[in-house]
């Protein structure tokens, strides 16, 4: 009896060691093999969540790659920034979004809930450092193993089909052809993404923060910027709470803010973004603002404000 007892417990030694060598080997594997290679043309990096996947159409932005991906915290976006600009030395600006939703704590869900761990870590869990491991560990432990579980097996099919091109796989613009802002509205459906209480979310902010560090570290200009958003977007809730973060925590980094820009319903997706006429729309604006060199200008605000102003008054009258 002992002996097998013994035989047992060897075995399931061996199995979990055999365990823990496939999930370093494949991890190992992805981490050196992976590329993130864009065109040598592209100077112009835009990250975000949905808001700026939907708004930013990088066709029309001149020199430019929109990687924002949908549902996805500053944490996953830091670990994605890292690695664009460490293989591409000719981005030499970063376009962040800074919507409402991305002071809440909202947001600690997007990090480490298993939705979001589960799905984003395939795509970051090689690149991650131990802090943003033991983060992730110390909040969530058990969805984080489960996740580690699907990471390795979505790693071993990336290792048998030889497909380490990443840069088509974490983020790219998303220009809806649909509006269901009407919709919305007649069903009176203006319900708010973000907490209550209005409380903030550390991690995102300080994620933020780091983005922002390894950009000037890195010689890479550093810009936020808020798309568009409808008028009654039920997040827009948090907005004295929203300026007073970026006042008081990220008051050396400009803020591009175009949510005063006004559209027809159908020039939205829904409450919370736009769609491909509202993004195109959106976009041009933008473009010839820095082809006007916006980025070097002292009053930068004032001068999209005029031209927002202008916007509005002239060229699309709202429906909403």
């Amino acid at each position: 009896m002992k002996g097998f007892i013994k035989k047992i417990i060897i075995f399931s030694v061996l199995a979990i060691l055999v365990v823990i060598a496939i999930v370093i080997g494949s991890n190992y594997i992805v981490k050196t093999q992976s590329r993130f290679d864009i065109s040598k043309d592209i100077s112009t990096l835009v990250l975000g969540h949905s808001h700026s996947q939907c708004s930013i159409n990088d066709s029309i932005l001149h020199n430019s790659i929109n990687l924002s991906a949908s549902g996805e915290s500053y944490f996953y976006n830091y670990q994605k920034l890292k690695k664009v600009v460490k293989a591409n030395g000719y981005i030499k600006k970063v376009f962040i979004e800074f919507a409402n939703n991305h002071v809440d704590s909202v947001m600690d869900d997007w990090t480490w809930g298993y939705e979001k761990m589960s799905y984003y870590l395939p795509y970051y869990s090689p690149y991650m450092d131990f802090e943003d491991f033991n983060l992730l560990f110390e909040h969530n432990s058990t969805d984080l193993l489960a996740s580690y579980s699907i990471a390795t097996r979505k790693h071993l099919y990336r290792i048998l089909g030889g497909n380490f091109d990443l840069i088509d796989d974490i983020g790219g613009f998303l220009g809806s052809k649909h509006s269901k802002v009407d919709e919305l509205i007649a069903k009176n459906n203006f319900n708010s993404s973000i907490s209550k209480s209005h409380t903030l979310s550390e991690t995102n902010l300080n994620y933020l923060r780091k983005m922002i560090e390894f950009c000037r570290e890195n010689n890479v200009r550093v810009f936020l910027i808020r798309s568009p958003q409808h008028p009654l977007y039920a997040d827009l809730s948090n907005e004295a709470i929203y300026q007073n973060v970026k006042h008081t925590r990220f008051n050396d980094v400009d803020l591009l803010d175009f949510d005063a820009m006004q559209f027809p319903n159908k020039y939205y997706l829904d409450l919370h973004h736009l769609n491909y006429k509202g993004a195109n729309q959106f976009t041009t604006l933008f473009n010839d603002l820095l082809k006007s060199n916006l980025l070097n200008a002292d009053d930068k605000q004032a001068i999209i404000d005029a031209r927002i102003k202008d916007f509005n008054t002239k060229q699309i009258k709202p429906n909403f």
